[in-house]
Protein backbone atom coordinates (compact mmCIF):
# COMPACT_ATOMS: atom_id res chain seq x y z
CA UNK A 1 0.00 0.00 0.00
CA UNK A 2 1.23 3.75 -0.46
CA UNK A 3 1.42 6.84 2.30
CA UNK A 4 -1.01 9.55 1.78
CA UNK A 5 -0.74 12.73 2.61
CA UNK A 6 -0.15 13.29 6.19
CA UNK A 7 -2.67 15.29 8.39
CA UNK A 8 -1.89 18.81 9.82
CA UNK A 9 -1.57 18.53 13.50
CA UNK A 10 -1.30 15.18 16.38
CA UNK A 11 -5.03 13.43 16.38
CA UNK A 12 -7.23 13.47 18.89
CA UNK A 13 -6.57 10.99 22.10
CA UNK A 14 -9.76 9.21 23.14
CA UNK A 15 -10.80 10.36 26.62
CA UNK A 16 -8.96 7.74 29.11
CA UNK A 17 -6.42 6.72 26.65
CA UNK A 18 -2.52 7.93 26.06
CA UNK A 19 -0.27 8.27 23.17
CA UNK A 20 2.87 7.82 23.33
CA UNK A 21 5.75 8.37 20.74
CA UNK A 22 9.41 7.83 20.73
CA UNK A 23 12.20 7.18 18.51
CA UNK A 24 14.37 3.98 18.63
CA UNK A 25 16.79 2.23 16.15
CA UNK A 26 15.96 4.93 13.49
CA UNK A 27 12.24 4.17 13.69
CA UNK A 28 9.53 5.77 15.21
CA UNK A 29 7.14 3.75 17.37
CA UNK A 30 3.89 4.63 18.84
CA UNK A 31 2.09 3.30 21.66
CA UNK A 32 -1.42 3.83 22.80
CA UNK A 33 -2.05 3.06 26.52
CA UNK A 34 -5.61 2.22 28.15
CA UNK A 35 -7.17 3.54 30.90
CA UNK A 36 -5.53 0.58 32.96
CA UNK A 37 -2.19 0.85 31.80
CA UNK A 38 -2.52 -1.85 29.58
CA UNK A 39 -1.32 -2.28 25.39
CA UNK A 40 -4.06 -0.83 23.76
CA UNK A 41 -2.63 -0.20 20.38
CA UNK A 42 0.79 -0.04 18.49
CA UNK A 43 3.05 0.55 15.38
CA UNK A 44 6.19 2.21 14.19
CA UNK A 45 7.27 3.14 10.77
CA UNK A 46 10.95 3.54 9.54
CA UNK A 47 11.38 6.28 6.74
CA UNK A 48 14.74 5.05 4.73
CA UNK A 49 15.17 8.79 2.86
CA UNK A 50 11.75 9.20 0.30
CA UNK A 51 10.32 6.56 1.61
CA UNK A 52 8.65 5.06 5.07
CA UNK A 53 7.92 1.60 6.01
CA UNK A 54 5.23 0.61 8.69
CA UNK A 55 5.25 -2.40 10.30
CA UNK A 56 3.78 -3.96 13.81
CA UNK A 57 0.63 -2.32 13.94
CA UNK A 58 -1.65 -3.70 15.96
CA UNK A 59 -5.04 -3.01 18.25
CA UNK A 60 -6.01 -5.32 21.26
CA UNK A 61 -9.65 -6.95 20.43
CA UNK A 62 -10.88 -5.20 23.42
CA UNK A 63 -9.72 -1.70 22.54
CA UNK A 64 -11.06 -2.21 18.60
CA UNK A 65 -13.52 0.61 16.95
CA UNK A 66 -12.44 3.31 18.96
CA UNK A 67 -10.43 4.97 16.49
CA UNK A 68 -7.66 3.82 18.07
CA UNK A 69 -5.62 2.34 14.78
CA UNK A 70 -6.47 5.21 13.16
CA UNK A 71 -4.74 7.46 15.77
CA UNK A 72 -1.67 5.51 16.04
CA UNK A 73 -1.48 5.70 11.42
CA UNK A 74 -2.07 9.41 11.22
CA UNK A 75 0.65 9.63 14.30
CA UNK A 76 3.29 7.70 12.41
CA UNK A 77 2.15 8.99 8.73
CA UNK A 78 2.58 12.47 10.06
CA UNK A 79 6.33 11.40 11.68
CA UNK A 80 7.44 10.19 8.54
CA UNK A 81 6.18 13.31 6.53
CA UNK A 82 8.28 15.29 9.07
CA UNK A 83 11.29 13.03 8.46
CA UNK A 84 11.24 13.56 4.61
CA UNK A 85 8.74 10.51 3.44
CA UNK A 86 7.07 10.68 0.13
CA UNK A 87 6.20 7.36 -0.16
CA UNK A 88 5.45 5.14 2.61
CA UNK A 89 4.88 1.01 2.45
CA UNK A 90 3.08 -1.80 4.65
CA UNK A 91 2.10 -5.24 4.26
CA UNK A 92 -1.61 -5.26 6.00
CA UNK A 93 -3.71 -7.83 6.65
CA UNK A 94 -6.88 -8.52 4.83
CA UNK A 95 -8.54 -7.44 8.59
CA UNK A 96 -6.43 -4.04 8.33
CA UNK A 97 -7.27 -3.45 4.95
CA UNK A 98 -10.40 -1.24 5.75
CA UNK A 99 -8.19 0.69 8.20
CA UNK A 100 -5.79 1.43 5.99
CA UNK A 101 -8.08 2.46 2.60
CA UNK A 102 -10.14 4.66 4.94
CA UNK A 103 -7.16 6.36 6.05
CA UNK A 104 -6.51 7.06 2.16
CA UNK A 105 -3.86 3.92 1.55
CA UNK A 106 -4.12 2.51 -1.95
CA UNK A 107 -3.32 -1.49 -3.16
CA UNK A 108 -0.56 -1.46 -5.08
CA UNK A 109 0.00 -5.09 -5.10
CA UNK A 110 -1.61 -8.14 -3.31
CA UNK A 111 0.91 -10.13 -1.48
CA UNK A 112 1.11 -13.99 -0.86
CA UNK A 113 2.06 -15.42 2.60
CA UNK A 114 4.29 -17.86 2.10
CA UNK A 115 6.73 -20.07 4.48
CA UNK A 116 10.13 -21.62 4.13
CA UNK A 117 10.83 -24.84 5.90
CA UNK A 118 12.17 -28.16 5.63
CA UNK A 119 10.47 -30.73 2.71
CA UNK A 120 7.15 -32.02 3.49
CA UNK A 121 9.54 -35.83 3.70
CA UNK A 122 11.40 -34.95 6.41
CA UNK A 123 9.12 -33.44 8.89
CA UNK A 124 8.37 -35.75 11.77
Amino acid sequence: MTLPRAADGTPATPDGYRLRGWPRGGATRVMVAAPDGSLAARGQITPTGGTAVVDQVETAPEHRRKGLGSLVMRTLQNAAVRQGARTGVLAGTPAGRGLYEALGWEVVAHLTSAKHGPPASTRA
